[in-house]
């Protein structure tokens, strides 16, 4: 209900600010009654966009002045850069150096509608100061909700480097820097606000689109998005490349960005942020969970002494992580010491995890990921000695979460193998 709730109220928000920006629109440009019934319809048409997305003109569609000239993304309607210099917009409708699909940093079309953002991402030894691009969101988030999180990037061709840590950050306060010069984070609270994507790989396709996709739990009210990096450039994994055939001039030094389909929305259903399409991929740097349950008294009944068994595995393994062997080993005991008991094993996946084996089934490191999970417990306690007739195994896939929620710790809590007493 908590959930609905908050969704209904975010739709709402974003729908009356869709409805505010429409109005403006429709002063500026209607001059009698008949156009401007012509131009809402144009308007309703122009903003059909879901509206639980929170960003408004989000491949930055609608523009309010012309576009004669570079560093003028404030021409997109609800865009503009925190810093003096100011970020770039290209159009298909305009001349160069503005133009698309070719432009001044080489040659891209808009991956949705006309018009695209243009960063500099990153210049050998900071010659040049980074651009970036803020809007304000439809409505304020919610503390504790998870967010999908995607904007799509495409390396210029004239770049030389190619870097990482592209990025979004979430306050709720616009960025303000007084002059030219870069954003650069220092302190862990604020590095806790930028989501950079699943794999934070080098986005050095300058051929296609690529997609920046993650999901952020808020804090909440945070009101204002930023698209650049934030990370000091020793922090930064570069890539140096070498000039594409068939293009003039000369390759800049830096990571210039085009950027466009700009999306945030609340996370109704794992299956709507498809980020875990990367999960195939990952080699992956995540955290085991690990946790120790003491009584004040000591004093433990034989089930909770078995369901404390609880043994957690990293992303898309089913190896058995050398923390929880002893604790194994304990059991092995309290088997032996039981002989009368017999012992049910339930193998449980995270909903990323999930996700990932719906979207490649045939996937041998996925496929049967529960399950396999609880048949490794139980090979190692029957190596142990105890017999295989009291071991049984079930697989739950998540359908059986502990924690609801996406963050890296909940979904660590929620990939286990579960012991229980056969009643």
């Amino acid at each position: 209900m908590e959930f609905i709730l908050i969704s209904l109220l975010t739709k709402l928000s974003a729908s009356l600010r869709l409805l505010k920006l429409i109005k403006i629109n429709k002063l500026k440009m209607m001059k009698n009654l008949m156009l401007a019934t012509i131009l809402a319809a144009l308007c309703f048409q122009v903003y059909s966009q879901d509206v639980s997305n929170l960003i408004l003109n989000p491949s930055f569609e609608s523009t309010s002045g012309k576009l004669k000239k570079l560093k003028q993304i404030n021409i997109a309607s609800e865009w503009d850069s925190p810093t003096a210099l100011k970020a770039d917009l290209y159009s298909m409708e305009k001349d160069l150096p503005v133009s698309a699909p070719v432009n001044n940093r080489g040659k891209e079309y808009p991956m949705d509608g006309d018009n695209y953002a243009g960063i500099l991402a990153y210049s050998y030894n900071n010659k040049e100061p980074r651009t970036y691009i803020q809007t304000q969101l439809l409505s304020p988030m919610s503390k504790g909700v998870e967010y999908c999180v995607k904007f799509n990037v495409s390396l210029s061709d004239l770049s030389k480097y190619a870097i990482n840590n592209l990025g979004m950050y979430f306050g709720k306060e616009p960025l303000y820097l007084e002059g030219k010069g870069d954003v650069i984070f220092q302190k862990e609270d604020e590095f806790r606000n930028v989501i950079t994507n699943v794999e934070n790989k080098v986005y050095n396709g300058r051929y296609n689109w690529e997609t920046v996709c993650a999901m952020y739990t808020s804090t909440g009210k945070e009101s204002y998005v930023t698209i650049g990096n934030f990370y000091n450039n020793k922090d930064v994994k570069v890539e140096k490349l070498g000039k594409l055939d068939g293009f003039t001039g000369t390759q800049a030094p830096s990571a210039y960005y085009y950027i466009d389909q700009v999306e945030v929305f609340l996370i109704e259903d794992i299956t709507d942020c498809d980020c875990s399409n990367q999960m195939n991929k990952i080699n992956t740097e995540s955290i085991i969970y690990h946790k120790d349950l003491v009584k004040q008294d000591g004093n433990y009944t034989l089930n909770e002494l078995v369901s404390m068994g609880t043994v957690y595995f990293d992303v898309t393994r089913s190896s058995i992580d050398k923390m929880f062997i002893e604790g194994l080993d304990k059991m092995v005991d309290l088997l032996n010491e039981n002989s009368d008991i017999k012992i049910e094993l339930h193998g449980h996946t995270d909903k990323m995890e999930f996700s990932a084996i719906k979207k490649d089934p045939e996937n041998e490191l996925l496929i049967n990921l529960g399950i396999n999970r609880a048949n490794k417990i139980k090979n190692y306690l029957v190596k142990k000695g105890i017999s295989e007739d009291r071991l049984s195994t079930f697989n739950h896939d998540a359908s059986q979460p502990v924690s609801a929620s996406y963050s890296e710790l909940s979904l660590a809590k929620n990939r286990r193998v579960e012991f229980k007493i056969v009643d």
